[in-house]
């Protein structure tokens, strides 16, 4: 016989599942009763079965909770964040004085320029966009370090919205681009006083309209420009219209007959302070300027830059009693095309008596002729690779050692007893 199986307390156990015993006497079952219905096998075996407890490992139940962790922290450090900022940050905002606010942005305007830093400020809150989109702080403008994508699209819309008070715009290297944009800067832009169109291509048509709507343009930069072959037509008509206002003229790398634009700006640009013809393209051939005239029309002119420029003057008879240009600060010829035994120098800055920055470096003249120069307060002298002689320069360093503050000797042949001698002459008026 099978033996018997038996439970707690050494009781056999019933064949049929009991919920419990008393007194090791069996219940009766439930079937005895008058109201009793029997259930389908699958509900008493899903009443009776029980799923085991699985115990999750060590490791899972510590992601679980870092994880759960995770969530209340970030909810938690953003609900903090965000009352924070409407606490605090907004209401400092807000409580700014507008006027002070101005002040900060121009100090910062002043050090950094206006790009990118307005269009960044104009999006932290209502006070800050109010200030960074006035017109008052957009009045000096460079759009060319591609801050701004250059498109003329870009730049209509900064002309309608943004560039009503401009004063100083530079658009180098737009090219193409701000041809579309021109009409609507000189519609717009009429407090404008300089542009920089260097390494722009613009038709003819955009730049006679200069003339028509910006009467107080007195800084124009044309270096290295892209236009058709009206240029010199057009160029003429503008300085024949607004050349009397014009104090800055930059065309390097110009690529039309120099002598025809140099006759022009000695004829309608009386107020000229600045002038930069250099590195003019191989087509532009030799130019010939009237130096006497030039002194008496532009008696203004303080820079002049002429590097690597194939000028000669006109065979005029030079007078005795001619003042020349006595406010001139800064003269540059350098360049291999001066070969005039320093003719074209000595009659140019005759009367510069305030001449700075002296730069004749490459020029292939007499460096004797430096020393009849009347300025005596020549702090910025550039005279490399002019095959200058010892005695030569042993007499221009006696002659401005007190006022030397760059000099540039380099690539010129000089024994070494030279050398020392002139560092020992500059040693004794401290320049070193």
């Amino acid at each position: 016989m099978p033996k018997e199986k038996r439970g707690i307390l050494n009781i056999v156990k019933p064949k049929t599942p009991i919920l419990f015993t008393y007194s090791g006497d069996i219940w009766s079952s439930d079937s005895d009763d008058s109201d009793y219905k029997e259930e389908s096998t699958s509900r008493s075996s899903q009443l009776c079965t029980v799923k085991p407890v699985t115990q999750l490992p060590q490791q899972n139940r510590n992601a679980r909770k870092r994880k759960v962790d995770s969530r209340i922290v970030k909810k938690t450090c953003a609900n903090t964040v965000k009352e924070i900022s409407h606490n605090q940050w907004d209401s400092w905002g807000l409580t700014i004085p507008p006027e002070i606010l101005l002040k900060l942005f121009k100090c910062v305007i002043a050090d950094e320029g206006a790009l990118p830093f307005l269009p960044r400020a104009s999006r932290v809150c209502r006070l800050w966009h109010q200030v960074a989109t006035d017109n008052s702080m957009w009045q000096y403008i460079d759009l060319s370090y591609g801050w701004i994508k250059k498109k003329s699209a870009v730049l209509t819309w900064l002309c309608q919205h943004r560039l009503q008070q401009v004063r100083e715009l530079n658009l180098t290297g737009w090219k193409s681009e701000v041809n579309a944009s021109l009409p609507d800067i000189w519609k717009h832009c009429l407090l404008l006083r300089s542009i920089n169109l260097s390494y722009c291509k613009y038709s003819s048509e955009a730049l006679q309209a200069i003339a028509e709507h910006c009467h107080n343009l007195c800084d124009l930069d044309l270096s290295y420009y892209e236009s058709d072959g009206k240029f010199l037509a057009s160029f003429k008509s503008l300085l024949k219209k607004s050349g009397k206002q014009f104090l800055c003229l930059k065309l390097a790398g110009c690529g039309v007959n120099l002598t025809s634009v140099l006759t022009a700006i000695i004829m309608f640009c009386p107020k000229l302070q600045l002038l930069d013809i250099s590195n003019p393209k191989p087509q532009a051939g030799y130019s010939s300027i009237n130096i006497d005239q030039f002194q008496e029309n532009c008696t203004k002119l303080k820079i002049f830059r002429a590097a690597n420029t194939r000028l000669s003057h006109t065979r005029s008879q030079v007078q005795s009693d001619w003042i020349g240009f006595t406010h001139l600060e800064e003269f540059s010829i350098a360049g291999k095309s001066h070969n005039d035994h320093g003719e074209f120098m000595f009659r140019f800055l005759r009367g510069s008596s305030n001449l700075n920055l002296l730069d004749i470096r490459q020029c292939s003249f007499s460096m004797d002729s430096v020393l009849f120069l009347p300025s005596h307060i020549i702090s910025h002298l550039y005279i490399s690779r002019c095959n200058i002689k010892e005695l030569c320069l042993e007499q221009i360093i006696a002659t401005w050692a007190k006022s030397l503050v760059h000099l540039d000797i380099s690539w010129n042949v000089l024994s070494e007893d030279c050398m020392k001698q002139n560092l020992c002459t500059l040693a004794a008026e401290g320049l070193f």
